[in-house]
């Protein structure tokens, strides 16, 4: 197609090509990262670094693309894949990290909420191994509360949004994503959505499929998201006691239901703590 022949003639424009000698980009800087690596056999990094919006999810989506180009004919070993193959694989894996790790924000409609260590294993002859993904700093307060004109990590709404009739009934969601709390913003109601939700959780669904993930288990997965929605959304209220207890409605019992708990037992410690003092309970 004519998108990828112009991809490709980029990436050829700065195959082993000195830093300064073409206009500037990331494939420059991702080829004699991986010139320098092959020559001297020595460890090299790209550090991505910037405000919210300057494109770093973008520019570590190039490299890895570079690096499955400029490496796609070479194989570690007779019947494994081909460098192309393994880089491809590692950058078709960014739609999952980015459901559960990034969110609109009123700079950013696809903002990394936490930082991503990307280690990309080469053989002495330049061919792609493997790789691994280590993630840190998520920002876990946005999974409850975020502010006016912002969002909640984006998997939930790709959940509310993109599930099929059959699915929205296995998981017991409302198409409404203001009846979540978890997803409300300060005002009170879900802040409206600028990206595709519905492609996007096909799109993640097809990840999974592409990793071996099992069926039995991604089910399993989508139904404590929709679990964890239904208990952010259960209301409390004091009883003649000034004792907390839980409001009448459907919430818990979908959260019971959904999280696999007994409803009573899931009561009992949303409505009471346990203290340890000297080795006693209490």
């Amino acid at each position: 197609s004519l998108p990828r022949s112009r991809a490709r003639l980029q990436h050829k424009r700065y195959l082993s090509r000195a830093i300064g000698s073409e206009p500037p980009h990331i494939f420059a800087v991702a080829d004699r990262m991986y010139r320098l690596l092959v020559s001297t056999g020595e460890s090299q990094a790209i550090i991505v670094s910037g405000p919210s919006g300057s494109g770093k999810t973008e520019t570590c989506k190039y490299v890895l693309r570079h690096l499955a180009y400029v490496s796609k004919d070479t194989k570690a070993q007779q019947g494994s894949k081909t460098s192309n193959e393994l880089g491809r694989l590692l950058v078709q894996t960014n739609p999952l990290l980015e459901a559960f790790g990034n969110a609109e924000t009123v700079l950013n409609k696809n903002s990394s909420r936490f930082g991503k260590f990307v280690q990309v294993i080469v053989s002495r002859n330049g061919a792609i191994l493997g790789a691994s993904i280590q993630t840190y700093l998520l920002e876990a307060t946005r999974v409850v509360h975020h502010a006016l004109n912002e969002c909640a990590y984006h998997v939930n709404y790709q959940l509310v949004f993109g599930a099929s009739a059959a699915e929205r009934k296995t998981y017991q969601l409302d198409a409404d994503p203001s009846k979540y709390a978890y997803l409300c913003n300060a005002s009170g109601v879900a802040t409206k959505r600028r990206g595709e939700d519905p492609a996007n959780y096909k799109e993640v669904c097809g990840v999974l499929q592409l990793l071996h993930v099992k069926p039995e288990l991604t089910t399993a997965m989508f139904q404590v998201l929709s679990g964890l929605l239904a208990l952010g959304s259960v209301r409390f209220q004091e009883n003649p006691n000034g004792e907390s207890i839980v409001a009448a409605g459907d919430e818990l019992r979908r959260a019971s239901q959904l999280l696999g708990t007994h409803e009573a037992l899931l009561r009992k410690a949303l409505c009471s703590r346990t203290m340890k003092l000297k080795g006693s309970e209490m």
